[in-house]
């Protein structure tokens, strides 16, 4: 019962967060699974170790794989060149059950989030006012 609450919680939050919003999430996932597979490498849980890094891969390919190179122009390509990194890190840790790498992909991560978190904040309070404006009657035009 408790983790269909959470799912629905969850999927609630996905479903009404803004883009900048869904990658700190995309971020918050992949270092909470990379903790749960260091800590499954430190109790022998392979399965979950397995289970975790596939998760931490997947989210990691997802957000280098919806780059805007066009747009993004060279912090894209850094991005791009940082994720696969990463993301070479997670593998390495994984294959050779050594958690020093996956805590490399993790600190590299975290950093990533904290900027990522202060583009959200500065975004909410706009979409505060934007939110409450509809609320009252008024429309916004670009």
């Amino acid at each position: 019962m408790y983790n269909n609450r959470s799912n629905a919680y969850r999927e609630v939050a996905v479903q009404t967060s803004s883009p900048t919003k869904l990658v700190v999430m995309l971020y918050e996932g992949a270092i909470r699974f990379l903790r749960e597979s260091v800590t499954a490498i430190a109790s022998k849980d392979l399965d979950r170790k397995r289970h975790s890094i596939d998760r931490a891969v997947a989210i990691v390919q997802h957000l280098q794989s919806t780059l805007d190179m066009d747009r993004g122009l060279e912090v894209a390509v850094n991005l791009s060149r940082l994720y696969s990194y990463i993301i070479t890190r997670i593998l390495e840790g994984s294959a050779k059950l050594e958690p020093a790498p996956l805590e490399e992909a993790i600190k590299l991560l975290d950093i990533l989030l904290g900027g990522w978190e202060e583009l959200a904040k500065k975004e909410q309070p706009r979409q505060t006012l934007v939110a409450q404006l509809a609320a009252s009657g008024f429309e916004l035009h670009a």
